[in-house]
């Protein structure tokens, strides 16, 4: 165990509440006060094996100076350059290409008290932006005469030209990762790089820096106007028009080609219900209308999904039968499970929590279960694969599952029962 801190949440909340122990050496000016402003921010793409990762700490001053802050716990068994060159570099990139919006969406429930890990004071749970925040705790400080947007306009510039710090602080020092500080700043990073270790006792929070190599740019920043809104503006839904401006050209042609015209074969005429990332097909059956189909972009925290294939224009497609509407229409649960297990045969799964996508198609699934949610399958046959990108394969994979949808259609009036 830590011979200081309970666990990592502790060591993260302990550094949080001592800002005042941050030191001097890091401020852009030796008063400066310090700011943690966000608290395991989601990067994207930043993720060991893909996907999103996060960072643990990030801090500011009155001057706009920002550092990165990657703690490591009780001798953690991942060496120096696994830290660095690797958590660290992804990291650093991350900050560097995400839009300063969504680095500022991402910081919204720390900074307002909504964590289980607090601010260092305790903010508005109302504030609108991150520069409400910001005002805010300059008041706190007594440094109400510096404009808290220009404090904002730095930062969003720091990030975005690499002029950040970036730091490991641990409870315990490791040769190691002092070595490989020194090789991060001298091949990866041209801002600011520290190392340190702190550890508390009866005469205060102590931080024993063990490398700091200063900007190697002494040049000014200068801060552009940027908005730092908390909520970002609405978006349109998606629609079946909207989608195709969405996926990429190779989506596009599975959704002319294959998608929309088989939906078309099984009556649907385009009624759907619009949802931010997708739209539900309204397809009838039997004298009823069902949302049996999600047709939408693939989620953002897809980890098997690239960076590239989240943005607008570039998406890939997510193509997912609804198994709730099944069940609700035909109340025949043997049915719905023939026909999960169909599915799961062509790559289709359950969602990852609880399991489902080792359980969903393999085993019999309770109605319970079904009913507990929409019951939305999912196209991820392998661990590196997910959705449509228009890969080879993909149109016969379709085609073969709406040979399969379109079978089930025909048989639930029957499987009701009762039939029409």
């Amino acid at each position: 165990m830590s011979r200081y801190f309970a666990n990592e949440a502790d060591f993260h909340q302990r550094l949080i509440n001592n800002p005042d122990a941050f030191p001097a050496l890091f401020r852009g000016a030796p008063a400066a006060h310090t700011l943690f402003w966000a608290h395991e921010l989601t990067l994207h793409d930043a993720g060991r094996g893909g996907g999103n990762g996060s960072a643990d700490l990030l801090t500011v001053d009155e001057t706009g100076m920002v550092w990165l802050i990657e703690v490591k716990f009780n001798f953690s068994l991942e060496s120096g350059t696994q830290v660095w060159h690797s958590q660290l570099a992804r990291y650093r990139k991350a900050l560097m290409t995400m839009g300063w919006q969504e680095i500022v969406r991402y910081t919204h429930r720390f900074l307002t008290g909504f964590e289980q890990t607090k601010p260092q004071i305790s903010l508005r749970t109302d504030a609108g932006s991150l520069d409400e925040c910001i005002a805010e705790w300059l008041v706190a400080v007594q440094a109400d005469a510096v404009a808290g947007g220009t404090i904002v306009s730095h930062m969003a510039e720091r990030l975005r030209s690499g002029k950040f710090g970036i730091m490991l602080v641990s409870d315990y020092f490791n040769a190691s990762d002092l070595a490989e500080a020194q090789s991060f700043a001298d091949k990866v990073h041209s801002g600011p790089v520290a190392y340190a270790v702190v550890d508390p006792d009866p005469t205060g929070f102590n931080w024993r820096v063990k490398y700091f190599r200063p900007d190697l740019d002494q040049s000014l920043v200068k801060g552009a106007f940027v908005t730092s809104d908390f909520l970002p503006e609405k978006m349109p839904l998606v629609t079946p028009t909207r989608l195709r401006s969405l996926v990429s050209p190779a989506c596009r042609n599975l959704l002319d080609t294959l998608v929309y015209p088989r939906l078309h074969e099984l009556g649907w005429n385009e009624r759907h219900v619009a949802k931010r990332s997708a739209f539900d097909a309204i397809i009838p059956v039997c004298g009823s209308s069902l949302p049996l189909l999600v047709v939408g972009t693939s989620e953002l925290d897809a980890k098997a999904l690239e960076r590239h294939a989240k943005i607008d224009g570039g998406q890939t497609l997510k193509i997912n039968p609804r198994f709730k509407a099944v069940l609700n229409h035909t109340g025949n649960l043997a049915f719905v499970n023939a026909y999960m297990k169909r599915f799961y045969e062509l790559g289709w799964r359950g969602r990852r929590r609880e399991n489902k996508h080792l359980r969903w198609g393999v085993t019999d699934i309770s109605a319970a279960e079904i009913r507990a949610s929409e019951a939305a399958m999912i196209y991820y046959p392998f661990e590196s694969q997910r959705d449509h990108s228009g890969r080879e394969g993909d149109a016969e994979n379709l085609s073969n599952f709406f040979a399969v949808f379109e079978e089930m259609i025909s048989l639930m009036p029957g499987a009701t029962g009762d039939g029409c």
